[in-house]
């Protein structure tokens, strides 16, 4: 199998979005109360939301490709919230190319981003009941530092840990 990155366009916004769904139900239909997913799908990952982060959060959105096959994606923010670092906002991948070095690439890609922008660290966020998340984050250099509860509407909260990897 083949995978590769691809920065995605403005036309490729709404295939990411149902790859976006999927792995999101996947990841957290076990984990988040129901109705939370597709409340959270619908805000952060809806093709409005995605283009509103494009244009006014300074996101950058890859799409992983197995054999040119829509397989997950990765969403990061260089400078988000004025830090001196990057947010690893979203990195998702279905099933399929998990262990076939795709989160590997999406690291890669995002360090040499941060190099490449003088920038000190990456920055994410991330479930602190998605156990298998958390385990990978740390292969790659990624330490927990704090934790956060964060109130996104509707009754919801995010539980997450925070993470950071310095350059």
């Amino acid at each position: 199998m083949k995978v590769e990155l691809k920065k995605v366009e403005s036309d490729e916004i709404s295939a990411m979005c149902k790859v976006a769904e999927k792995a999101w139900h996947i990841t957290y239909d076990q984990l988040l109360p129901p109705g939370q997913v597709d409340y959270m799908v619908e805000r952060f990952q809806s093709p409005k939301a995605v283009k509103e982060q494009i244009n006014q959060e300074n996101y950058v959105y890859y799409m992983v490709l197995a054999d040119g096959t829509p397989k997950g994606f990765a969403g990061f923010a260089p400078q988000y919230q004025g830090r001196e670092e990057i947010f690893l906002s979203k990195v998702y991948l279905l099933p399929e190319v998990q262990g076939q070095g795709a989160a590997g690439k999406v690291f890669r890609l995002v360090e040499s981003e941060a190099q490449r922008q003088g920038l000190s660290a990456i920055r994410l966020t991330v479930n602190k009941q998605n156990t298998h998340a958390i385990e990978v984050y740390q292969h790659y250099g990624f330490k927990i530092i704090d934790s956060v509860i964060t109130d996104i509407g509707e009754g919801y909260v995010m539980d997450d840990y925070i993470m950071l990897k310095k350059i």
